[in-house]
């Protein structure tokens, strides 16, 4: 009887596979500044990425997937995804949109890969549900907010404020700053190889995931690590002052300097060694 009744599941599962259809196509679009110096994005359903590059223009590629019932005009409906652009002040804003989703289809996703000017853009915001961010080569202030998606960002200098619900969070190479940043996840290990400021306020968690920290040797300030379940370590870094230690708690200063970074977990181990990327001196 269980044998009969799996199959009968299997068949039916088949059945719907095969009553559903795919479709997949894409667009680029270019958008001058036209003294922009701030960008915003915002999406659903899909990834986005942002490199900076030399050109003085702003060129997104959107690419979509509908998937829902077959011979329905699904390929009709992809098609009226759209970039809606929108200036105020030295504010562009890029939203990504698409008409109310009708019961034949079953999902939609749409990806996202931007390219910006490296030397004119001074801030990025981006917005997205269920999808990953990216950031690569960005002379600007990043700010990005997921809730489901990996964040990576990588050979970056500004000021960073990123957020996800689920997913992991990759720095390298990424320079903080400015007075203040943080990166914070719910659900999700933290890498960071980074360099911070001589002050200012800092600070990276997670609810349920390790964390290690690159720092360079020269970093001047405090690093507060705080885990409920986890070891803290010390892995081949530089002499440093111990402030404070108990269970679960480790404070120590790395030269001079009034820079604060907090480091906290909640369930998993706190890692803190020396980087070996190539950063000049704080600043």
């Amino acid at each position: 009887m269980k044998k009969i009744l799996f199959l009968i599941l299997l068949l039916l599962a088949v059945l719907t596979f095969a009553a559903c259809s795919i479709y997949r196509d894409g667009f680029t679009e270019e958008y001058s500044l036209e003294g922009a110096s701030k960008l915003k994005i915002t999406s659903k359903n899909g990834s986005v990425s942002v490199t900076g590059w030399e050109n003085d223009y702003v060129q997104i590629q959107v690419n979509w997937m509908v998937e829902g019932e077959i011979d329905r005009k699904l390929q009709e409906f992809g098609r009226e995804i759209e970039v809606v652009p929108r200036r105020e002040g030295d504010l562009l804003t890029l939203t990504v949109t698409h008409p109310p989703r009708p019961r034949f289809i079953r999902s939609v996703s749409v990806s996202i890969e931007l390219e910006v000017p490296r030397e004119e853009i001074e801030h990025v915001a981006v917005e997205t549900f269920n999808g990953s961010l990216g950031f690569y080569h960005l002379q600007a202030g990043i700010a990005g907010s997921s809730s489901n998606g990996r964040i990576t960002a990588e050979d970056c200098l500004g000021e960073i404020n990123l957020k996800t619900t689920n997913g992991r969070v990759v720095l390298d190479k990424v320079r903080f700053l400015g007075t203040e940043g943080s990166v914070v996840t719910t659900n999700g290990r933290i890498e960071a190889d980074i360099a911070l400021p001589r002050s200012g306020d800092f600070l990276l968690r997670s609810t349920n995931g390790r964390i290690n920290v690159l720092l360079p040797a020269w970093t001047e300030g405090i690093v507060r690590m705080e885990t409920s379940n986890g070891d803290i370590i010390l892995d081949e870094m530089p002499p440093v002052r111990l402030l404070r230690s108990r269970k679960n708690l480790l404070e120590v200063q790395m030269h001079e300097g009034e820079m604060m970074l907090e480091v906290k977990t909640s369930n998993g181990n706190i890692n803190l060694g020396e980087s070996s990327s190539l950063y000049s001196v704080a600043i």
